[in-house]
């Protein structure tokens, strides 16, 4: 009697959590523009995406595991952004801090609602805080090091501890592109807005003058 033929393996289906993982992060970016992630029910992102519950959760944990996976896929680009704050070339410290902070804000405003989002609940999420204090942990080191070495080389005066005052200067600059987003304040209602105070908080605190360059 011959061997039954084995019956042939249905190919998997490709192309799937591409597309699924992909609707999820869209649909959550676009849904935060209106909504805080406190008042956002996964039932929204899925209905917004267009996929179902067992999808989701094949991918996500929960919809703060969405916003953790949407900063994280940001973070390299606003490191990025930030190269020509630590790269003078043959620019002032003053210029080089106007650029580094306007582009610092402009791939901020890009990603406006997941920066929003991440500011209001990174002391809440223990994942996302460590992501987000990460973040700011690298800036801050990198500007410390720049604080030492220009204050070694005579451009900077002597003044608090580099690390502190760098930390500082990274969190003023967070929580003033959060008032900024939010309409918090009258005198903060952009981006365009941010700049030049920033860069003259900066410059002043680490150099103890005027900024020249705006």
């Amino acid at each position: 009697m011959p061997a039954p033929k084995a019956i042939p393996r249905r190919p998997r289906r490709r192309g799937r959590r591409p597309r699924t993982y992909a609707a999820v992060l869209a649909a959550t970016t676009e849904l935060l523009e209106a909504t805080s992630l406190a008042e956002l029910s996964v039932a929204q992102i899925l209905d917004a995406a267009g996929v179902g519950r067992t999808s989701f959760y094949e991918h996500f944990s929960s919809k703060e595991d969405v916003l953790i996976k949407l900063v994280r896929g940001i973070s390299s680009e606003v490191a990025d952004e930030l190269e020509p704050m630590f790269e003078r070339g043959g620019r002032s410290p003053d210029e080089a801090f106007a650029d580094g902070l306007a582009r610092l804000m402009n791939v901020s405003a890009r990603y406006a609602p997941l920066v929003v989002a991440a500011t209001e609940e990174w002391p809440s999420i223990p994942e996302l805080q460590r992501l987000w204090l990460g973040l700011h942990g690298d800036l801050t080191a990198r500007l410390a090091r720049v604080i030492v070495e220009d204050r070694a080389a005579g451009l900077a005066p002597p003044g608090a501890d580099a690390e502190a005052l760098a930390a500082s200067l990274v969190w003023t600059a967070e929580r003033s592109f959060h008032i900024a987003m939010t309409a918090a304040h009258p005198s903060l209602t952009g981006v365009s807005d941010l700049v030049a105070p920033l860069t003259q908080v900066f410059v002043g605190a680490i150099y103890g003058r005027r900024c020249a360059s705006v």
